[in-house]
């Protein structure tokens, strides 16, 4: 099995393991530190980006196909201790770049 034909599940784990601490600058009740820190920005930039390649590299409907799994697990799943989340996610990222397929922009 090539790794190009599993790396958006490497999308997905991005996705899905950045997203709470991405998601949690919208909610009021989030502390300013927190939506300030550097492992928030970080975890910001890692589900953007996830989100950005698994439209541009798939096309719309594999793109959503992708995007989809990721959102609900990273909604319905406690992910584990923050800076081993996004560290996760960051190395998620790293290797659908490494073996994804070749996106031209």
């Amino acid at each position: 099995m090539q790794l190009q034909t599993i790396a958006p599940v490497f999308l997905v784990l991005a996705i899905a393991l950045s997203w709470p601490r991405f998601s949690s600058i919208f909610r009021g009740e989030t502390q300013t530190a927190v939506a300030t820190a550097l492992l928030t920005t970080i975890a910001s930039a890692v589900s953007l980006s996830a989100l950005g390649l698994a439209f541009a590299g798939n096309g719309p409907w594999l793109g959503m196909l992708i995007a989809a799994p990721g959102l609900l697990l990273g909604w319905t799943m406690r992910a584990p201790a923050p800076v081993l989340a996004v560290s996760l996610s960051t190395l998620s990222l790293a290797a659908y770049l490494q073996f994804g397929p070749a996106t031209a922009f």
